[in-house]
């Protein structure tokens, strides 16, 4: 599982650009809201979510902060909505306004969402209700952390105990989270 890139943008496309790791070129997809402002030869760090498709190629979705990602998980967990689809709503909504949209029962407003009609506008009413709501960038950090772990080939129970261990000791950068939990891991 890939969890982040960094690299130089090598080519940018109308969706997506092309990332020079140093050893690897990836292709990464986004919305078109976050690759507007993006350059070739801009040096970038992007949060990825892996796209797997039976007897398709694996596409890469990128994210310029946790917070769209997070948005990105919320949007293709309804029942109904792909990944195309979600990058084509995050140019319309962030995560708050998702969150009281959801939460006040807007069907009228997520039905003028692209590709949103009023069945699914209901489905993700009834789906993500109590999902997003207090969704901090606390919650963010700490999940992010124990995923990074478990990339590591820690187990969730372990990653977990490590990075509420980072983080009940004062750290609050994500880099700092998982140093201090590596060490914590490691030693136990």
């Amino acid at each position: 599982m890939i969890w982040a890139l960094r690299g130089s943008i090598i080519r940018k496309n109308t969706n997506s650009i092309a990332i020079d790791t140093g050893n690897v070129i990836y292709e990464v997809f986004f919305s078109l809201k976050e690759i507007e402002n993006l350059k070739e030869g801009q040096d970038i760090f992007v949060y990825i979510r892996e796209n797997a498709k039976e007897a398709e190629p694996i596409e890469l979705i990128g994210f310029l902060s946790e917070e769209r990602r997070y948005l990105y998980d919320m949007l293709v967990s309804v029942n109904g909505i792909g990944s195309k689809n979600a990058l084509k709503i995050m140019d319309f909504v962030d995560l708050e306004t998702l969150s009281t949209s959801v939460e006040s029962k807007d069907v009228k407003f997520l039905s003028s969402l692209p590709g949103i009609g009023q069945k699914t506008a209901e489905r993700i009413i009834l789906e993500l209700s109590g999902k997003i709501k207090g969704m901090g960038r606390s919650d963010l950090k700490l999940g992010e952390a124990v995923e990074t772990l478990i990339a590591l080939g820690f187990s969730r129970n372990e990653a977990f105990i490590a990075v509420k261990r980072a983080i009940d000791s004062g750290a609050r950068e994500l880099e700092d989270i998982v140093k201090i939990a590596l060490s914590t891991v490691r030693k136990v």
